[in-house]
């Protein structure tokens, strides 16, 4: 039989940088006992198991439980992080599409103002002079085109955060 929670108090403890006698003086306990449960010879109680969970920042299932390798291996924080990721693809898409949007409807305002227009309404034809508010200033060009490559820029960000996520 391995000793996996003995292993895993070692790693920790190895990992936090406390001695054997530093452990123990956290826990209250002696450094025998320390010694004993990383070496398989006796469990910790489960008083002590919550304090080793409290002080190396890990969960009681992590420690007790040998097939997880670490707190993402529990199902709860594997579904947990599987929401929060549907959740980002969710708000980067809507983000996105919102941005182009808006950098579509302010090139249609410039077509839009930038030509004569004549609408045929079966009486007569009515003509509207073109508005132009902007005066075609580039800047106004320059601020159309930014939330469309802004939600362009977006998009390819959540492509490529997926895949990052997905390895």
């Amino acid at each position: 039989m391995t000793n996996m929670l003995g292993d895993k108090i070692h790693h920790l403890r190895k990992v936090k940088g406390l001695s054997q006698e530093e452990l123990a003086s956290q826990l209250t306990v002696s450094r025998q006992a320390i010694s004993k449960w990383e070496l398989g010879e006796s469990v910790p109680d489960t008083e002590n198991v919550v304090q080793l969970s409290k002080t190396f920042n890990v969960s009681t299932d992590y420690l007790l439980n040998d097939e997880y390798e670490g707190d993402k291996d529990i199902p709860a924080v594997k579904l947990s992080s599987e929401n929060i990721k549907a959740k980002y693809r969710k708000v980067i898409k809507r983000i996105s599409i919102l941005l182009i949007s808006t950098g579509m409807l302010g090139v249609c305002v410039l077509l839009f103002s930038s030509t004569n227009t004549t609408f045929s309404a079966g009486i007569g034809n009515i003509e509207f002079e073109p508005y132009t508010p902007f005066n075609y200033d580039p800047v106004f060009y320059v601020l159309c085109c930014v939330p469309i490559l802004t939600g362009i820029i977006l998009l390819l960000y959540k492509s490529i955060t997926l895949k990052a996520f997905k390895q």
